[in-house]
């Protein structure tokens, strides 16, 4: 049975974002790693890990000459061309935000180990290869887990798309 808009409404508001990459869409990286962990929906296991990278299209920005800052003082001279005066990123699917994103990497798995367990291990993992991508998501219900992939998706644009 399909959960109704109340429930995943809820989904929504109670999956914690762990983690969010520390350089994101906007400051350069135009893919999203994760690992989304939560109660596993099998009966004999303890935790879903679902592994993925979502690609994300770039963004339009056009500022006036007048504008300040100006798009290399938005973006830094180290990669990027600073004769460019937009770049373009666009995305569908989230209400008043212009996103489209896709996944070409998913792994999900259902582990015997507890959760606290698992994420620990994650942090620990991502501390220890310095990974600055890397996002880490707690999902209250795994079974609808792209759900919290929205939330950790929209969490990111709502602190760099602000404007």
């Amino acid at each position: 049975m399909a959960p109704s808009q109340h429930e995943l409404r809820a989904i929504y508001r109670d999956t914690q974002i762990i983690r969010k990459p520390t350089y994101g869409i906007i400051s350069g990286y135009h893919e999203l790693p994760f690992v989304l962990l939560g109660e596993s929906f099998s009966p004999n296991h303890h935790t879903t890990r679902v592994r993925g990278k979502i690609q994300v299209s770039p963004r339009l920005i056009l500022r006036p000459p007048s504008a300040e800052p100006s798009y290399d003082e938005i973006f830094g001279e180290e990669h990027v061309d600073t004769m460019l005066v937009g770049r373009v990123f666009g995305f569908f699917g989230f209400r008043d935000k212009p996103v489209e994103c896709k996944s070409d990497y998913l792994h999900l798995e259902h582990l015997d180990r507890h959760m606290d367990t698992v994420l620990a291990e994650e942090l620990d993992a991502i501390e220890y290869r310095e990974d600055i991508t890397m996002g880490v998501v707690i999902s209250p219900n795994t079974q609808y887990f792209p759900v919290s992939i929205e939330r950790f998706i929209a969490s990111i644009l709502d602190d760099e798309l602000r404007m």
